[in-house]
């Protein structure tokens, strides 16, 4: 049986999640090549720079183009990283749209999301 993960992000955490343990798991703990955990830790260091540590609801990206920007590259990230995992892992994208938690499988399943 392999192992489930996520990329998903949250402020202050690593950016993989394990689906089974209920947890966050770091990237150097994985057999990921070091430019790949750059980028995922680059992707989460860019998420937790939009963090206003005054009053967190005001937190957001400069603009929808730095958003729609920060959200492909976690698309690329998924898709290098089920790449190297895979069989061994099952890579999932968390997706929280609409108030529902999506974890998505295949890219496919993108096309029914508006970035």
């Amino acid at each position: 049986m392999s192992r489930k993960l996520s990329i998903r992000t949250e402020y202050g955490a690593w950016p993989i999640w394990d689906i089974d343990d209920f947890g966050y798991v770091d990237p150097t703990k994985l057999p990921l090549k070091p430019e790949t955990i750059d980028r995922l830790l680059a992707w989460q260091a860019t998420l937790d720079a939009t963090l206003d540590q005054d009053y967190p609801p005001n937190s957001r990206f400069p603009s929808e183009e730095a958003k729609t920007a920060w959200r492909l590259e976690g698309i690329n990230l998924w898709q290098q990283v089920q790449e190297e995992l895979e069989p061994d892992y099952e890579v999932y994208y968390y997706l929280y749209y609409n108030n529902k938690k999506h974890f998505l499988r295949h890219p496919d399943e993108l096309k029914q999301f508006p970035l």
